[in-house]
């Protein structure tokens, strides 16, 4: 096995693919990247048995072959090269020599027998645009769960019909939603899958420089979902369970929709959570009276108080949200304001007078054609 690569070329493949190896793999396999040299070019792949990922990067290839080689040595011995062409040469016992320039490494790798093979794709996928696809992921894998033992919350909800595409999170205490109205050719007239919060996370990667006209490829395959995208393949089981009945959740309407700049929002809550404990999971006090909202925290260690001026005239009503939770949503949202609501009711019904005791919701202001909601459970005050 022999090839020369750009040294550059070969960096932006390793850094691309590199993410999906996992620091401390469960077997040594794992912490290694699959090389094949073919007369196309270098082909890469990794994968932690749950997630793999390949692509290919033009080089000159002197002598096919195939080796695996530890990713982080592979990816740290490469961006320290001087940018010119770097050779690789296989030599005996799996020893790959490296040189560019005045350089010389030779890297310890593995053979390839015991790597994973990669999963076959299906061959009827979804084409989705890449840019609103990467738009809805951002704004609901934060709220995918990183504790609980239910692998089907281990993923976000991923719907794809003909009308559009629908995308769900939920750690059981805040959910995400966002549902993106667009004509989809859909052979099967729908397809539902869980999307693990890592592969979602390499879509993100991958289509970080998509433009309005670039495509992701999805589908499914037995126990497998796939997206092919930016020249690469990339392969997720799925996980195991249903994903929750979230539609109860969802308030058809809140008796109190107040509008609130997001930036100022979001300041806000972050200097009062300054002073609120990891202990209590942060519950900042959100007090509404006529023409405000108060931000507060109090406890033996000190206090914090922030007041923003609103557009409201209503009964007051004070209610416990985690801080960071609404950081989270803040963040991405994208809009100049946000509609905070509270006193989730059923259309018709009038307020209920007890919306401290129930789910708040955020949502863009203006919504556009996206329908984007976050409902947040509410904490104990103390």
């Amino acid at each position: 096995m022999e090839f020369v690569i750009r040294k550059n070329d070969l960096v932006h493949e390793l850094q691309t693919i590199a993410g999906v190896v996992e620091k401390r793999a469960t077997l040594p396999i794992l912490s290694n990247l699959f090389l094949e040299a073919k007369e196309d070019g270098l082909h890469i792949r990794a994968s932690d048995l749950e997630v793999s990922i390949r692509g290919a990067v033009k080089a000159t290839v002197v002598k096919n072959g195939t080796v695996t080689l530890p990713a982080a040595q592979l990816l740290e011995i490469s961006r320290s090269l001087a940018d010119a062409e770097v050779q690789f040469k296989l030599r005996d016992n799996n020893q790959m020599a490296i040189s560019c320039e005045r350089s010389r490494f030779k890297l310890a790798g593995q053979g390839p027998d015991d790597f994973p093979d990669f999963p076959e794709l299906g061959s009827v996928p979804v084409s989705l645009p890449g840019k609103v696809l990467r738009s809805m992921i951002e704004r609901v894998s934060f709220a995918i769960t990183m504790e609980d033992p239910r692998y089907s919350l281990n993923g976000a909800l991923l719907r794809v019909e003909s009308t559009g595409i629908r995308l769900v999170a939920t750690d059981g205490h805040r959910l995400a939603y966002c549902h993106q109205e667009i004509e989809l050719d859909v052979p099967d007239g729908q397809v539902q899958v869980i999307v693990p919060r890592k592969a979602l996370a390499e879509v993100i990667k991958l289509s970080a420089d998509f433009g309005d006209d670039d495509k992701v490829e999805f589908g499914m395959k037995e126990n497998h979902v796939f997206f092919r995208l930016a020249g690469h393949e990339l392969v997720s089981t799925i996980p195991e369970g249903p994903f929750p009945s979230f539609e109860n959740v969802m308030p058809e309407a809140c008796a109190i929709s107040v509008p609130v700049p997001t930036t100022d929002l979001l300041a806000a809550v972050r200097r009062v959570a300054l002073m609120a404990s990891d202990r209590y999971g942060k519950a900042v006090r959100f007090a509404l009276s006529s023409g405000k909202l108060e931000l507060s925290y109090e406890s033996d260690m000190g206090n914090a108080q922030e007041s923003l001026p609103v557009d409201y005239d209503g009964d007051g009503v004070e209610i416990g949200f985690n801080a960071r939770y609404f950081q989270d949503f803040l963040n991405v949202v994208g809009t100049d304001n946000v509609l905070l609501e509270l006193d989730p009711v059923k259309k018709g019904e009038g307020p209920s007078g007890t919306a401290g005791d129930k789910p708040g919701q955020l949502r863009p202001d203006p919504s556009g054609n996206t329908d984007y909601r976050y409902i947040v459970m509410p904490m104990h005050l103390l």
